[in-house]
């Protein structure tokens, strides 16, 4: 019984570091008159010293108010598997099998910080546009501070699966992803009979994702572009510079992929582009321009100046808005998914005092900041609260009932993620 106590001291201090398996336990029991608890302390001694020579190297923590910097985000990537579009939450398949993961563990749940951009073929989206199984993209932080039970914890079996970065600054598919940082990939070979492309990128090289000479998988199932139309796998030949979207292949675990959709040329992607460029900002007009409140200045007989950031929208939204800022302009608060309780009745109008825009803003942030004039301030005018910005001109629509709160518990329950298995 004492040595098998010994085992157990030890090898909780040595998991951490050396990631012993219990071929290893087995090896130090061989050793004749070796105790197991003095090599448990020494490796715990040094790793007290690995962990105080790195404290200095903690995550970054979001912060109420502040665009949190990309620098300091960890990159995570797999399939979308799962998504709440209400709540603007999901889960992603990882890559590869670490720990075991892909074949015993749980999809990464996640939750989209407020400011979260979310790209697609391109262009900006709502998660809810990405198509289940796509390949994506993300750059993740711990919660915020009173929002580490946002995304509950796994049961008592999935723990050792657990990733702690699981709010989401970007999201993006693979088309996006590339095409943004300027890496292209060329078709080095195809063989139809073995359903396999190989490949090998060009043009700038992605700092994360595969930005080397690659092998996918390709079949009946893969979409073909070209000329703004589908076609076939016989049209994809060495020396084509698609972008495609990858999704999930047999060898997952091994990190193998499939092409799911692909674009031969540049009209075809142009046009996939600007088709979920027009459906994002019809999404925007519909449920108005999200963005935050970064400081309230009230009168002494009612009313006051808010000032508020817009997150980062398309262009021609920012253009709707630079357009009319001499009319009205309505706001309606929102929760930190966006959500509002009826915005087309709970709002207040205002008039632009002033109009700033700041060059190279962060990521999530359009650059654009509004003074804005109230006869009379809503009690969810405060600093560091979400809400939604219309123009004068945009139509108003009333949104599905499960997308509205509609009372304090939802309110309550739409706080925290409900984990689908």
């Amino acid at each position: 019984m004492s040595r098998l106590r010994d085992w157990k001291i030890c090898r909780a201090a040595l998991a951490p570091v050396l990631e012993l398996t219990e071929p290893d336990a087995r090896t130090f029991r061989r050793i004749p008159g070796c105790s197991l608890l003095p090599i448990a302390l020494v490796v715990l001694f040094f790793t007290v010293l690995a962990v105080s020579g790195s404290s200095q190297e903690t995550d970054y923590v979001p912060q109420s108010g502040t665009f949190a910097p990309m620098e300091k985000s960890k990159y995570i990537a797999g399939e979308l598997v799962y998504i709440d579009p209400v709540n603007r939450r999901g889960g992603i398949r990882l890559e590869g099998d670490e720990m075991g993961r892909y074949y015993s563990g749980p999809p990464h749940y996640f939750a989209l910080l407020p400011y979260a951009t979310v790209w697609f073929n391109g262009a900006l989206a709502e998660i809810r546009d990405i198509p289940l199984g796509t390949h994506v993209h993300g750059y993740f932080f711990v919660p915020p501070k009173g929002e580490e039970e946002t995304i509950p914890p796994l049961p008592e079996h999935q723990k050792p699966f657990t990733i702690k970065h699981n709010h989401v600054l970007s999201l993006e598919d693979d088309f996006s992803f590339y095409q943004r940082r300027g890496q292209v990939w060329k078709v080095v070979s195809v063989d139809a009979d073995k359903e396999k492309i190989r490949v090998e990128p060009t043009g700038k090289t992605a700092k994360d994702g595969i930005n080397t000479p690659y092998t996918f998988d390709i079949d009946v199932r893969t979409r073909v572009w070209k000329a703004r139309r589908l076609s076939d796998l016989a049209d994809v030949q060495p020396g084509a510079t698609p972008q495609w979207n990858l999704t999930w292949a047999q060898g997952w675990g091994q990190r193998e992929f499939r092409v799911g959709e692909i674009w031969l040329d540049d009209e075809s992607r142009k046009h996939a582009t600007e088709s979920q460029r027009q459906r994002h900002v019809e999404y925007e007009r519909q449920r108005w321009s999200p963005g935050w409140i970064d400081h309230v200045e009230e009168f002494d007989f009612g009313g006051g100046i808010v000032t508020l950031t817009l997150f980062e929208v398309d262009q021609q939204i920012i253009d709707d808005f630079r357009k009319e800022k001499d009319d009205r302009i309505a706001v309606a608060v929102a929760e930190k998914t966006l959500r509002t309780w009826f915005h087309r009745a709970d709002r207040k109008f205002c008039k632009l005092v002033e109009w700033k825009e700041t060059k190279n803003p962060p990521l999530g942030s359009s650059g654009i900041q509004l003074r804005l004039k109230f006869v009379e301030l809503l009690a969810g005018y405060r600093p560091g609260a979400c809400v939604r910005v219309k123009c004068d001109s945009w139509k108003f629509v009333s949104m599905p009932p499960e997308e509205r709160l509609t009372s304090r518990e939802d309110q309550k329950r739409a706080a925290k993620m409900v984990l689908p298995w």
